[in-house]
């Protein structure tokens, strides 16, 4: 054997072995790891599939292009802007002149209403004091004296527990 290289030799030697399942499987995950490794690792790149762009045929002439200087405006959206902005205007401006006239309004209604309860305010006082007037003791024994009444000569008091009458000056009658 000193002719043949040693690598025909191992490879003839090798040759009728057969692998287990544990070497296949073994492998197998050598290749997977290595296919992953080349598609998650630095080669990995999106890539789009390039296709050959279709001819396009027209079938009929193209419409000529024209050249167009400026826009014309939208009258419809204008005038709708126009009539909102004078709304608002008019809102603003209206709005703050009606709600200074309600508190004008209010502010009179207020003074009307205090000029009013102060003439009540009046009234009372001297309806007050005539009802003073009225009811002074010397005004009320004036109006006895006309009328025929004379001041009584001695008190007496009923005791409604005991049912007898006690004089002014007796000592019964000390709770009062």
């Amino acid at each position: 054997m000193a002719g043949t290289t040693r690598s025909t030799w191992i490879e003839a030697w090798g040759g009728d072995l057969v692998p287990s399942d544990a070497a296949r499987r073994s492998a197998e995950r050598a290749a997977t790891r290595s296919r992953s490794v080349r598609y998650y690792g630095r080669e990995a790149t999106a890539r789009r599939v390039s296709q050959p762009e279709p001819e396009i045929s027209y079938s009929k002439a193209l419409p000529e292009l024209k050249v167009v200087s400026r826009r014309r405006p939208h009258w419809g959206a204008v005038v709708i802007a126009l009539v909102f902005a004078c709304v608002l205007l008019g809102v603003c401006i209206v709005a703050p002149m009606l709600v200074s006239a309600a508190t004008t309004e209010v502010e009179s209604a207020i003074g009307e209403l205090e000029a009013q309860q102060q003439e009540l305010a009046a009234t009372a006082s001297a309806l007050s004091a005539q009802v003073s007037a009225l009811s002074s003791p010397e005004r009320v024994a004036e109006q006895a004296i006309q009328l025929g009444l004379v001041p009584a000569q001695s008190v007496h008091y009923l005791q409604a527990d005991s049912g007898t009458a006690a004089a002014e000056g007796d000592t019964a009658v000390a709770g009062r």
